[in-house]
């Protein structure tokens, strides 16, 4: 598996809202179709937000990097904001919890892909 974080600073709370908004309503859709595995937001402050992803491999991350993340990238690069990537393989042994697809179910939306 391949998880990619998103960093971003916002100028103010409602530029975070707006963001975490279209990531719910608008890319959600777009990257589960691309072959990603979980999007979630951490909240660090009222300001910043973390976004991440889990994709099932190296060539699932970059297909949805070209053709969603990218874009939406930029534009927050171009609007000044402060934006951190770091991505990579998971390494070791991946643990789960039985209770994991119990929470999900009452907290996620599910989407299938394509």
């Amino acid at each position: 598996m391949y998880v990619r974080t998103i960093k971003i600073t916002f100028k103010d709370a409602m530029a975070k809202e707006m963001f975490v908004n279209y990531t719910d309503t608008k890319a959600d859709e777009k990257g589960i179709g691309n072959g990603t595995l979980m999007k979630f937001i951490m909240s660090n402050s009222d300001l910043i937000a973390t976004l991440i992803l889990i994709f099932p491999d190296y060539d699932t991350f970059r297909r949805d990097d070209e053709n969603l993340a990218s874009p939406i990238i930029q534009s927050m690069r171009n609007q000044d904001l402060k934006v951190e990537l770091h991505q990579g393989e998971i390494v070791g042994a991946t643990a789960v919890s039985t209770d994991f697809l119990k929470t999900l179910e009452k907290e996620a939306t599910f989407y299938s892909s394509k």
